[in-house]
């Protein structure tokens, strides 16, 4: 295993930002090629191991639980006929203490196919599925879960057929052995028609249930965050996307959001409101009705960069965002900060951590818990999950950075320029000004 000692010296007015070391010098397999690489999701059990939801076509959903770093056996969910599978649109993951809930559909049954399963053991064992709308008779699309503080789930789906689409909500009281009628959650916004193939984000609290979803007016693809107290009025209505994004058709691209400590919740999304599509950080204080700042998170590091799939989790003390690229290909990039330093923290700051990687990589997702790091993402060259696990350092010196820096160029003790070599002690010199002293041991 590789290990990197990084010292941070910065000159003139240049700042610097937090240091991630990963646990492995190339990403991991969550799982052979044989469980597939469909729909890959991620969420922390309650000891912080990662456990990661795979669809294989044809097969079904296989969850993969991990202790102390180590990925488990793959074991298939008993889930009912065909699941829908797809990237963007689900199933969908979420967890509440030791338990874990699955929202998903069976594939050719638009009324009466969404579905939620849950499982009270951190994935070993799972609960008989549940219809969530059983005597519907008309679509309940995209079923996309959370729980509230009592445990108890909640669900977004798409309502409707198109161009008709209401974003409903549907509750259960029962823990999920049940479910209540749906309730819609955006009706009183603008025209009340919500973008068709668009997966909303469901997230509880402040007692109140959110569901933040991109609405469609007169094709104006923006997005918005709607709250009820009571999970039957929804009487708040927050535009997050000021891009007003005109567009003839459904991007098939929803946002995530999460809680930051202070009690702002953090959103990405991807919009082509402003020119080529890109992600973008919304900051919003839902308790006191103030939809914040909206912010693009690449400026100036790329050029027209192609962005989607954005994923976000919030820490104690630093915040992480995801999201798929094109660069000559599909890879993922990667951006930190600490959350005093929220939202210019973020900008222009991306890593690709899956540059040693051939073929696409998509359709990533990440956790974090104190100083720990989780991301997985798609790979089509080998059909896999990858996995990567780094530590955050420097935690203590983050500051927010004035600019994206380059290398120029690696210099030894004597000044010498040299390769990356390990076992020396290199400095890292950029365009910024900025030098970074570092110590490689193999």
């Amino acid at each position: 295993m590789r290990t990197i000692f990084t010292i941070l010296f910065c000159f003139a007015s240049s700042t610097f930002i937090g240091q991630i070391v990963w646990d492995f010098n190339d990403p991991i397999n969550v799982a052979d090629d044989s469980y597939g690489n469909n729909c890959p999701r991620l969420v922390l059990d309650n000891f912080g191991n990662p456990v990661v939801l795979i669809g294989k076509p044809n097969e079904g959903l296989y969850i993969v639980t991990s202790e102390d770093g180590v990925f488990n056996t793959p074991h298939l969910i008993p889930s009912e006929g065909n699941v829908f599978m797809n990237n963007t649109q689900g199933p969908h993951l979420t967890t509440y203490d030791n338990s874990i809930g699955l929202s998903y559909k069976i594939d050719g049954q638009g009324s009466a196919g969404a579905r939620f399963i849950r499982s009270n053991d951190n994935g070993l064992t799972w609960n008989e599925p549940i219809n969530i709308a059983p005597n519907a008779n008309f679509d309940h699309l995209m079923p996309i879960s959370a729980f509230d503080s009592d445990g108890n789930p909640f669900i977004a789906v798409k309502i409707g057929d198109v161009p008709n689409v209401q974003e409903g909500v549907i509750r259960s009281v029962d823990g999920g052995d049940s479910f209540l009628l749906f309730e819609h959650a955006n009706s009183e916004v603008g025209n009340g028609i919500a973008c068709e193939c668009c997966p909303s984000s469901t997230i509880f609290g402040n007692g109140r249930y959110y569901t933040i979803y991109r609405r469609n007016q007169d094709n104006i693809r923006d997005f918005w965050l709607v709250s009820s107290e009571d999970g039957i009025n929804w009487d708040q209505h927050l535009d997050l996307d000021p891009s007003d994004w005109q567009l003839n058709g459904c991007p098939s691209s929803g946002p995530q959001t999460n809680w930051l400590p202070d009690g702002r919740l953090a959103t990405v999304f991807m919009t082509g409101g402003n020119g080529s599509p890109q992600i973008y950080l919304n900051l919003s204080n839902p308790i006191i009705d103030d939809p914040g700042s909206t912010t693009m998170l690449t400026v100036n590091q790329f050029d027209n960069p192609n962005q989607n799939q954005p994923h976000i989790a919030c820490g104690s003390t630093h915040t992480v965002v995801v999201w798929e690229q094109i660069d000559d290909g599909f890879e993922i990039k990667l951006a930190l900060a600490a959350n005093e330093d929220l939202p210019n923290g973020l900008i222009d700051i991306a890593i690709s951590p899956s540059e040693s990687l051939e073929g696409s990589n998509r359709h990533p997702e990440v956790a974090i818990l104190d100083d720990k790091i989780h991301l997985i993402w798609q790979n089509s060259i080998d059909g896999t999950i990858k996995y990567l696990r780094g530590s955050i350092l420097n935690t203590s010196s983050i500051t927010t950075p004035t600019a994206y820096k380059s290398l120029v160029r690696i210099v030894d003790v004597l000044g010498r320029e040299v390769s990356h070599t390990a076992n020396q002690i290199l400095f890292h010199i950029y365009d910024d000004g900025s030098v970074e002293k570092k110590l490689v041991v193999d």
